[in-house]
C-alpha cells in the first residue's frame, strides 16, 4: 500500500509517500480501506516529533480517517467487512489502509460522505468533550466560545446551536466572523486590542451588550481556544457561577488564573482534553461520537471543508493548515 512513513523526525516536506506492506488486523482492531485522511495540527507537530507522544520510528502518522472496513481481527464483534466507519487512532491514517483498534472505530451512516466524516471527528469529538462533558452546555445558556472560525471553535459552535444555546463568537476579522455566522453564532465580538488590559474592558463592552445592555447578564459558560490575554479578558464576561472551558493555547501563550478572582464570583476553570477522554471516560466518549454523527446524518451539522488534496500532496495540504490560509479544514484523499 501507499503511505506516509516517518523514517525520522523533521520537517513536514521531508517525509515522502513509500509503497510498504499491508497491514493485517491485530486482535481487536479493524483494518479500513481507507477514502478519506482529515488533518490536524497535531499532525504536524507528530511529524516534525514535537508531539507530546513520540512513536517509534518509522511509523505512518495520521490520526483521522474514514473508509470501508476491509477486515477485522480476532475477538472485534461490532463490525464486519464491508461496514463504513470513521475512526480516531494514534497513528497510521496517512495511508491506503488502516488498522484501527475496535474502540476508536464508529459507524457512519451512507448519508454522511466519507471525507465529512473525517474531516469532522477530531474536532468535534474535542468540541463534544467541552461542551457537553465539561461544560454541560443546556438550552439557554450563554456561551462565548474564543477562536470561534478554527476547527473545533466552529464545532463547538454548532453543538451548542444544537442544544439550544445562545452563542457569542469571539473572531478576529470579518472573514472569521462570516465563517462564525455561518455555522450559527449569534453573535460577533471583536477580540482586537491594544493590549491587555485594553482586551478586558473591550471585550466586556461587547458581552455586556450583547447580552443586555447596559449591564449585562454575561455568559455562563466561555469555551476558551487561545488562551494568553484571552483567557483573562474571558473571565470576567462570567457571570456568576460561570465556567471556563480551556481546549487549547492557540494564542501561543499559557496562562494563569488568580485564585481570588475565581473564589469572589463563584468561577470554575477546567480543562477539557481529548486523548485521556478515550482512556478514561470511553463510555461518555462513544455517546458524544454516535450523538454527533447522528447530528451530522440528519443535516444538522457541517463539516466546513476548505480545500482537498491528493495524498502525493500532503506536504502542500500542511503548508496551507500551518500557514493558517484556510477557513475551515483540509482533507486528503488516499486513493487519489
Amino acid at each position: 500500500m501507499r503511505a506516509v512513513v516517518v523514517n525520522e523526525f523533521g520537517p513536514v516536506a521531508s517525509h515522502t509517500v513509500e509503497s510498504i506492506a499491508d497491514p493485517e488486523p491485530g486482535e481487536g482492531e479493524v483494518l479500513i480501506e481507507n477514502h478519506a485522511i482529515g488533518i490536524n495540527f497535531p499532525d504536524a507537530l507528530m511529524l516534525q516529533g514535537k508531539y507530546q507522544k513520540r512513536p517509534e520510528q518509522p511509523f505512518v502518522p495520521g490520526r483521522d480517517c474514514a473508509g470501508i472496513v476491509k477486515a477485522v481481527g480476532a475477538g472485534v464483534s461490532g463490525f464486519k467487512p464491508g461496514d463504513r466507519v470513521v475512526a480516531q487512532v494514534f497513528k497510521g491514517a496517512f495511508a491506503e489502509l488502516v488498522p484501527a483498534p475496535e474502540k476508536r472505530c464508529f459507524a457512519l451512516p451512507k448519508s454522511v460522505p466519507f471525507d465529512d466524516a473525517a474531516a469532522m471527528i477530531t474536532v468535534f469529538n474535542t468540541a463534544w468533550v467541552a461542551v457537553d462533558i465539561r461544560a454541560g452546555v443546556k438550552a439557554g445558556d450563554t456561551v462565548m466560545i474564543t477562536g470561534a472560525a478554527g476547527g473545533v471553535g466552529t464545532a463547538a459552535t454548532q453543538l451548542c446551536k444544537a442544544r439550544g444555546a445562545t452563542v457569542i463568537a469571539a473572531v478576529s476579522s470579518d472573514e472569521k466572523g462570516k465563517l462564525a455566522k455561518d455555522n450559527g453564532a449569534d453573535f460577533l465580538v471583536d477580540t482586537n486590542a491594544a493590549d491587555a488590559d485594553t482586551l478586558k474592558t473591550h471585550l466586556k463592552a461587547q458581552i455586556s451588550a450583547a447580552t443586555g445592555a447596559p449591564e449585562g447578564r454575561g455568559c455562563d459558560v466561555v469555551i476558551d481556544m487561545v488562551g494568553g490575554d484571552m483567557f483573562e479578558a474571558s473571565l470576567r464576561v462570567l457571570r456568576f457561577a460561570g465556567k471556563l472551558v480551556i481546549v487549547g493555547f492557540a494564542g501561543g501563550a499559557i496562562p494563569t488564573a488568580k485564585a481570588n478572582y475565581l473564589l469572589y464570583n463563584n468561577l470554575s476553570v477546567m480543562g477539557a482534553p481529548l486523548d485521556i477522554h478515550f482512556d478514561m471516560a470511553y463510555g461518555e466518549m462513544a455517546r458524544g461520537a454516535n450523538s454527533w454523527i447522528a447530528l451530522a446524518a440528519d443535516g444538522k451539522l457541517r463539516a466546513n471543508i476548505w480545500a482537498r488534496y491528493p495524498l502525493g500532496e500532503f506536504a502542500a495540504a500542511f503548508d496551507e493548515l500551518t500557514g493558517r490560509k484556510v477557513l475551515g479544514k483540509v482533507v486528503i484523499d488516499p486513493r487519489a
